[in-house]
């Protein structure tokens, strides 16, 4: 995005000090008594110092209405090697704030158990415990130091679980998972330990796991990231959890919005039936007819432009040399955008589908023998995408007694029309 004129800041660095200033202030007017942040409050172990200024800011806002507060450690604010957890310069006791990270000058018993800085039990309401598993809780490597994370909910209390990574009985699972740092997924074990709520970060989208998403003992929800992190997230609210603690001792869980700044995704166009010129004329239609100024997001941010990307497919050499010639027009078509991006997708393969039935038959007919196949190659696809051993061998079962029932006889291109 292009530069914030006063700041000289990139402006959706701006955006995410805005969004984050935004979600406090929501939490304070809405009577809150205590605040949780999920982690990646920083996007580095090492953040610029005026990103640190700027959250111990809006955390002086939380601290100036007496409201206590916890921050977890996220897999981006995670230091490594001999750093520490950008989320230290959040741990302010003295002002309420308690973080969740390891620090080698803190000893085995010197902090917050069970295990300070993986997990963390936080009680800062009588009969509420909060319990804490920060990134490096999740660390596979663990276990080989002898340390075993097991949360487990305390007889007597509202237990709300509290962790920052993805659900491994969320069907999303393929789109969370991430390769900053070792990690694993949260063990659906974990969820069936009698918790009022599981509060969840590390995903971008805000609300209740599907199939989870009841009200009461067992509910899992993602906090969501604060903005939506370019066109990879699904395009969505944008917000932070709002969790009643009832007399009853029922938890209940609201998702609450904040501000967005406008972001258009046009639909993309493929360009193996079109001319340069209709292509030209399809996108300066498109840019006529957004709305590319958001006044909220001017009075916010000082910058009202919307975020937009265009994508074209199945370009020839020839055409892409010619739209290339008319970019700067559509750039000033869509000079009020804070964003406009045009990108040119070309297919990376084609897949068995679209080739030749001829030669489909002879790719399948190299294997006779489907189970064996499967058996030799699903070990090695699963350590190598680092699906759950749980999720793993319910997948392997299912998937063997299907490929057992294959015969050479049943190969693509040769098997009856269905029904």
């Amino acid at each position: 995005m292009r530069l914030n004129a006063p700041t000289r800041w990139n402006q959706r660095v701006v955006d995410g000090h805005m969004a984050h200033h935004l979600t406090t202030q929501a939490m304070i007017d809405a009577g809150v008594r205590g605040i949780i942040d999920g982690g990646d409050l920083t996007h580095r172990a090492r953040p610029v110092p005026r990103d640190v200024e700027f959250a111990n800011r809006t955390d002086d806002l939380r601290a100036g209405a007496r409201i206590w507060g916890i921050g977890n450690s996220g897999n981006h604010c995670a230091g490594a090697g001999s750093d520490i957890s950008a989320m230290g310069a959040m741990h302010r006791p003295h002002l309420g704030m308690h973080a969740v990270y390891p620090d080698p000058r803190r000893g085995r018993t010197d902090g917050v158990g069970p295990h300070p800085g993986l997990y963390e039990i936080h009680q800062p309401v009588d009969g509420l415990a909060i319990h804490a598993v920060s990134h490096y809780g999740l660390d596979r490597s663990l276990a080989d130091d002898g340390i075993h994370i097991e949360p487990t909910p305390l007889p007597g209390h509202v237990n709300l679980f509290i962790c920052h990574g993805v659900f491994e009985a969320d069907d999303r699972l393929y789109r969370c998972i991430n390769p900053h740092g070792q990690e694993r997924p949260i063990p659906l074990d974990w969820a069936h330990r009698d918790w009022d709520a599981l509060l969840l970060s590390h995903y971008h989208s805000l609300g209740a796991v599907p199939g989870h998403d009841h009200d009461g003992p067992g509910q899992v929800w993602y906090t969501g990231s604060s903005l939506t992190r370019g066109f990879s997230d699904e395009l969505g609210e944008r917000g932070w959890l709002h969790v009643t603690v009832e007399d009853s001792g029922r938890v209940h869980v609201e998702a609450r919005t904040i501000w967005q700044r406008p972001q258009y995704d046009l639909q993309v166009i493929n360009a193996t039936d079109l001319t340069a010129a209709d292509i030209d004329d399809l996108v300066t239609h498109r840019i006529n007819g957004l709305d590319l100024e958001d006044a909220r997001s001017a009075r916010l941010t000082g910058d009202a432009g919307a975020i937009c990307r265009q994508r074209i497919t199945g370009t020839a050499p020839a055409q892409r040399q010619a739209l290339r010639a008319m970019e700067s027009r559509w750039s000033r078509l869509a000079a009020a955008a804070a964003a406009w991006q045009i990108d040119y997708q070309q297919p990376k393969s084609v897949g068995l589908r679209e080739m030749e039935p001829q030669i489909q038959r002879e790719i399948t007919g190299r294997v006779t023998d489907y189970a064996a196949e499967f058996a030799q190659r699903a070990g090695q696809l699963a350590s190598r995408t680092h699906v759950p051993t749980a999720l793993a061998e319910e997948v392997h079962a299912q998937a063997l007694a299907w490929a057992q029932e294959i015969t050479p006889e049943t190969a693509y291109g040769d098997a009856p029309e269905p029904g």
